[in-house]
């Protein structure tokens, strides 16, 4: 597998070199173009001005935020090269901030799945980190810069893999406060039968083979059914690369570590 980050883990006076490589195979996903019923003729997006109702060109195109409804602020590209600069951080270091117990982590953070390898000079440390991690039931939490983005991310240790899942931001979460949940039902007599229940249906592990995709299946099923025709796009593909702040801020030195949990919790992976 191609790598898509190549860099070094760094904590302590340790430093790793290791390479990223997507967890996830895009070519098993199912995907559609829009086309035209009349001539099948793909449709494409141009970037047209709402006033004026013409297409603007790439260099006469800047960020705005939406500070207010129809009120925006500008920013230039200058000025987050600015910030960019003024962030810090090292291009290609993934540095450990702190290791913490699986169990304490909210699953709802996970984002992207990557697995790690070591790179040439790295096999001994690599496996120095992944069975330390797993002897001690914990996880790394690391920032890193990934596609010019500074990010948070756990490293997660397995039987051979170590794998990256990259973290959602904590405030892009929704607090659950506001939702109708109901209280606690102590412990009653449906609780145990449900208990019952949970204990019959359970499984020692979650084989996901055994639960394939049925959709997909009934999808290639019907286009493997359908006429094949060829057509020619009608304009070339337009960049939409978006430039967005690569530095990361280094933050290890004094801060604490999150509060560990009674249970430690594992998750296997490759």
């Amino acid at each position: 597998m191609r790598g898509i980050w190549n860099g070094h883990i760094t904590f302590g006076l340790i430093s790793i070199p290791v390479s990223l490589h997507s967890a996830v195979e895009a070519s098993e996903r199912v995907s559609f173009r829009l086309l035209h019923r009349k001539d099948q003729a793909p449709i494409v997006y141009k970037k047209f001005c709402s006033k004026e109702d013409v297409e603007v060109p790439e260099d006469e195109i800047v960020k705005g935020y939406e500070v207010e409804k129809g009120e925006f602020s500008l920013i230039e590209k200058e000025e987050i090269k600015k910030l960019e600069q003024e962030a810090g951080g090292s291009r290609g270091e993934m540095e450990v901030l702190q290791f913490v117990e699986f169990g304490s982590l909210n699953p709802l953070s996970f984002q992207t799945p990557y697995y790690m390898a070591p790179r040439k000079g790295g096999d001994k440390a690599y496996s120095v980190l992944r069975e330390a991690l797993n002897e001690t039931h914990r996880v790394a939490i690391a920032r890193f810069a990934l596609r010019e983005r500074p990010t948070l991310a756990v490293l997660i240790p397995g039987p051979r893999v170590v794998s990256v899942e990259t973290l959602r931001p904590f405030e892009e979460l929704r607090d659950p406060k506001d939702l109708p949940i109901p209280a606690s039902t102590g412990k009653s007599a449906e609780v145990k039968m449900a208990k019952l229940l949970i204990d019959q249906m359970a499984a020692e592990e979650f084989d996901p083979t055994a639960h394939p995709n049925e959709y997909k299946k009934g999808l290639q099923k019907l286009l493997a059914s359908r006429r094949r025709f060829s057509v020619k796009d009608q304009a070339p593909a337009t960049d939409n690369v978006v430039d967005l702040m690569d530095a990361l801020k280094r933050s290890l030195g004094k801060a604490k570590a999150a509060p560990r949990r009674a249970a430690s919790h594992r998750r296997g992976v490759a």
